[in-house]
């Protein structure tokens, strides 16, 4: 099923403001209406709940207390999200860093910095079911 940026909700979980902050308006420089963030797993899944639904989380692998790969843990048990994508949206790329996000199940995986032109549309591709696998 394919959604389009303009009508998906996302979720940012992102602890660093200014990672935060450029992703956002990447996704509404894109298009995109529906798209929030919080700084913690915690504060996100709580967020989460009382969205009428999530498409796609954008997660930074490694934030001080529980990290994205908590959150694809909770995403993937949770009966109201475990349809929705969670694509790692980190700065670690190394080979083992891209390897661990396969075998956990992500649903992508977007390097930082982000590339400008291309966010955007590494999300929609994401959200057509399209695989986006870029660490560089």
């Amino acid at each position: 099923m394919s959604i389009s940026l303009k009508e998906a909700y996302i979720i940012v979980v992102e602890d660093d403001p200014n990672a935060q902050l450029v992703a956002l308006d990447l996704l509404r420089l894109g298009g995109a209406n529906r798209c929030y963030s919080r700084k913690s797993v915690d504060a996100a899944l709580a967020f989460a709940e009382r969205l009428p639904r999530v498409d796609l989380f954008l997660v930074d692998i490694n934030m001080p207390g529980k990290s994205g790969y908590d959150l694809l843990r909770a995403v993937r048990a949770h009966d109201k999200l475990k349809q929705a994508k969670v694509v790692a949206v980190t700065a670690a790329t190394l080979p083992e860093d891209v390897e661990n996000a396969r075998q956990y199940d992500f649903d992508g995986f977007i390097s930082k910095p982000l590339k400008m032109s291309a966010f955007a549309g590494q999300v929609q591709d994401i959200l057509n079911g399209e695989p986006v696998w870029d660490w560089r």
